[in-house]
Parts: structure tokens; sequence; C-alpha cells
């Protein structure tokens, strides 16, 4: 008899391990949240075959099989991640509603059971009416590591043909670096940048490129708590091989010396190109004038930031030869969001997208855009160069004095100077020859710098 108890006792908790309640564990009811909100709930509430239907203010979103969601083995948790910030969702009060369903085979599904919770959304950040002032803060001894992303891409479209543009991936590149505080008296901060190995970049071909640490050396500043740099010289500068070292700095965004207030406005440049072919400011390239302007104050990575926008439009005021395509002043679409945690006084994400367009040649097309051919067909980009349209974006690997930076900041556009591109042909056209037509070319540029750690 004891033996039959124990066996009913075995059974009845082998069934509570399979089984328990489909619930909301976090956020809970009236919960105030940020940025990417954890909507967790157990794993043992999900049946086989079931799946997870999401709701947000009684708006359907998705729904979601259990091996597309993160899980917490630990607690025993899915974990679906809910993006405020990406979704642009408002502050205020939502509901976030998870509906279990089951499909069974063959058959249709079935609602098993709902959980729902009210939660705060707090992205903003009041601020005081007379502003936050914000300062760069030059701590001796600390290091700020960031993670950099980039792509470059080309975009031919055929003028008024009716074809679709033809898009191309130029590379690929992620790297690490670092900001290090070396030292910080008069009000002026020693700062290196570093890349830190290794550093990936991906052709548009295929063609996979990693620099190791043998190649990689520091970009030094001298720079104001405003982010003005007074100087700057890299430390393979005069050294024999100069043109196989890589190097690293960000654009820092300059902070006039104020308190600020979400909707402040005033002028700024952004550099796009920067050789350093020596420590003068004056000859760090190409600036361009952009409208800034502080949208708000914001939680960002945790960090109570101030974001801040750049953008202009309008024509580059000179030409860009593109290693045999030739841009007579460019249509130029720029646009850059910083994070500044001002309590901190670093930037924690900078992303910029730089478009640059123009017609760049004449050729004859009739019944299509045919296929790149082998003479006239884009050369892929070498990993880098030095001095291309936009060496200077925050990320940026680039090459000082002849030194090559891959891509990112090296060279920035395919067949740049240094770029390692073939000359460029046009494309041949498919069918009988009609007449004329421009071939609009674009090139995109898109980089994000995310910081990931402080040392």
């Amino acid at each position: 008899m004891k033996r039959v108890a124990i066996g009913l006792l075995m059974l009845c908790s082998a069934v509570a391990l399979a089984q328990a309640p489909f619930t909301i564990v976090r956020p809970q009811d009236g919960a105030r949240v940020r940025e990417v909100v954890q909507i967790r709930f157990p794993i043992r509430s999900v049946p086989q075959g079931g799946f997870i239907g999401v709701t947000i203010n009684g708006k359907f979103v998705e729904a979601v099989a259990p091996a597309a969601l993160e899980t917490d083995r630990e607690r025993g948790h899915y974990i679906y991640r809910w993006d405020t910030k990406k979704l642009n969702v408002p502050d205020g009060e939502h509901t976030i509603e998870l509906t279990l369903y089951q499909s069974p085979e063959g058959g249709s599904a079935r609602i098993l059971a709902r959980s729902a919770v009210r939660v705060q959304v707090e992205n903003e950040i009041k601020v005081p009416a007379e502003g936050i002032p914000l300062r760069y803060r030059w701590v001796p001894g600390r290091t700020y590591r960031y993670q950099v992303k980039g792509t470059v891409k080309e975009i031919n479209e055929v003028q008024y043909s009716g074809l679709a543009p033809e898009e191309t991936l130029i590379y690929d590149v992620s790297f690490r670096g670092e900001l290090n505080v070396m030292d910080f008296r008069n009000n002026l901060g020693l700062i290196s940048w570093t890349p830190m190995p290794p550093a990936i970049a991906i052709t548009g071909s295929g063609q996979v490129e990693t620099i190791t640490s043998d190649r990689m050396i520091p970009v030094y500043q001298e720079v104001e708590t405003t982010g003005r740099v007074l100087y700057q010289v890299s430390r393979g500068a005069d050294a024999v091989q100069q043109d196989v070292f890589y190097v690293w700095t960000a654009d820092l965004p300059l902070l006039p010396p104020r308190r600020y207030k979400p909707g402040d406005r005033w002028g700024a440049t952004i550099t796009l190109s920067n050789p350093l072919e020596s420590g003068d400011p004056n000859e760090i390239g190409l600036k361009i004038p952009v409208a800034a302007h502080l949208e708000r104050f914001e939680w960002e990575q945790g960090y109570k930031c101030a974001k801040i926008v750049y953008e202009f439009t309008g024509n580059l005021p000179r030409s860009i030869n593109l290693g045999g395509v030739e841009l007579d002043k460019p249509k130029s679409t720029i646009r850059r969001v910083v994070y500044f945690a001002y309590d901190i006084g670093q930037v924690i994400r900078v992303t910029t997208t730089l478009q640059l367009e123009g017609i760049a040649r004449q050729e004859q097309f009739g019944g299509g855009f045919g296929t790149p051919s082998a003479p006239g067909a884009p050369a892929p980009p070498g990993f880098g160069g030095r001095g291309g349209i936009g060496a200077d974006d925050e990320g940026g690997m680039r090459g000082p004095r002849g030194m090559r930076g891959p891509g990112i900041g090296g060279v920035g556009i395919p067949g740049a100077p240094g770029g390692g591109g073939a000359p460029r042909g046009g494309f041949r056209g498919g069918g009988v020859q009609t007449g004329a037509r421009n071939i609009i070319n674009r090139f995109v540029r898109e980089v994000d710098m995310r910081l990931i750690g402080i040392f």
C-alpha cells in the first residue's frame, strides 16, 4: 500500500513539474519601464505545439514560437523583448497582453490562457527649466570601449527607365575600439583612440579580411571639455612601414559651453574626411555645416542622455572623384544621432547615415538594364585607403599620411584614393540601343558606434 501511495505521489510530482500557470512574471502590474522591456513567463506553462500571441494596447503585434524566444533556464523563463524606443512607443500607460495558443497537428489553433499587465513607459527624462550643462569628462586612467559596425552600399539606377535600382554591398566592417584617457590638466584631456584586434571586413564579393594587432596603432588627441580637438597625431606617422597601419578616431560632437533644453538649436559641422596629414586641425579635411538640435533627454543603454540630431541636405561644395566615378557637387543627405550621457560626460552611441548621389555617366540602353559586364562592372574596393569621402565619421578606421584604413573611415566609398578598387566602367545595357540614359549613382554608408564597457 505504501508503494502505491509513493507511486501516486511521484506521478503527481511529475505532473506538477510538467505544468505551470501561464502568467506574465515580469514586469509586474503597474511597473515603470524603459528602453527594452523583458516580458517573462514560465517555460513550463507552454505545452508542446504551443505558441504566444503578443498584443499591445489591444492591438495584435505578432505570434512567436517558443524556439524564437530567449530562455533563462536558471529562472525557468521565456523572454519576449519589447523595444519601446525602436518602436517609438510614447511615454505613458500601456497594456501588455500575452495569449497562449496551442495548435494540434492537423487542427486549428485554440486559446489556452491569457495574461496581461499595465506598465508605465518612461523613456523621456524631465529636466529643470534652466536646462542641463553638457561637458566631456576626461578622467585619467579611464577606458571607454566601443563596438563599431558599418556598411557601404552602391545603388545604380537608370534614369527614367522604369527599371528597379540595382543595389550592391561594397563592404561590411566591424571592430572594437578603445578611447583611453591618459591625462587631464589645464582643462585639456590627453586621450588616445585605439582599434582592438581583430577588425573584420567583408566585401560585396564575399572576401574576408582580418586585421590583427601588429597593424593597429593609436591616434593621440589633445581635446577640450567641449570636444574641440586642439592637436592630434598618430604614433606611426613617421614610421617606415606607415602604409600598413590602421587607426581609428571618432568625430566627437562639439558642445558649446552652456545649459541645454529640449528644442535648443545651434550650428555644427560634420567632418567627412580626415587623412591626418599632420596634427594641424586646419588640415582635417572637408567639413560640412549641419543643423543641430537637442531633441530630448532620454534613457539609452541605462544612461541618462541628451539625444542630439545633426542633419544636412544639399550639394557638397566640390566635385568628388570616386576612383573613376566623377560626382559633380553630389547631392548629399546626412543624418547623425548622438546620445551623450551627461552624468559621465561621454558619448554612449552615435549612428550616422550618409548618402551621396550624382549622375555619373551616360550609356546607351535598350530593352533592359543588363548586367555588369566584366570590363564595366565595379570592382570590389580594397580594404582601405586614406582620405576618402566619409573618412572622419564616428567609428571610422582610416590611415594617417598614407596609412590604410579598412573601409569605414579609410575610404568610406569604393574606388577613393587608396581604396584599391579598379577604375569603374559603365553597365552594358541589353536589347536594342534606343538612346542615352543617365545612370544615377548613390553611395550609402551607415555606421553605428555603441559603448559596450567602461574600465
